[in-house]
């Protein structure tokens, strides 16, 4: 089976971490990139109804990651 290079993960954690800490307490920036990206796969409704949700979501999956990194570099 393959595995995944510790410092992708460690990328992608804290990728996610900043995105969800973004969702949490910067939602105005969100909503400006939302903005580029809206005819894809976000509007704003789901937006100003779900940020806290997917900010909680992106946290805890980045963490999961960053540690998933960190003790594979060990």
């Amino acid at each position: 089976m393959m595995e995944i290079s510790p410092y992708l993960k460690l990328f992608f954690g804290l990728l996610f971490v900043l995105l969800g800490l973004g969702y949490i307490y910067k939602p105005e920036v969100i909503e400006r990139i939302n903005r580029l990206i809206r005819e894809t796969f976000l509007n704003d409704s789901y937006l100003a109804l779900h940020r806290k949700n997917w900010g909680f979501l992106l946290v805890l999956l980045g963490g999961v990651l960053v540690y998933m990194g960190l003790t594979k570099l060990k």
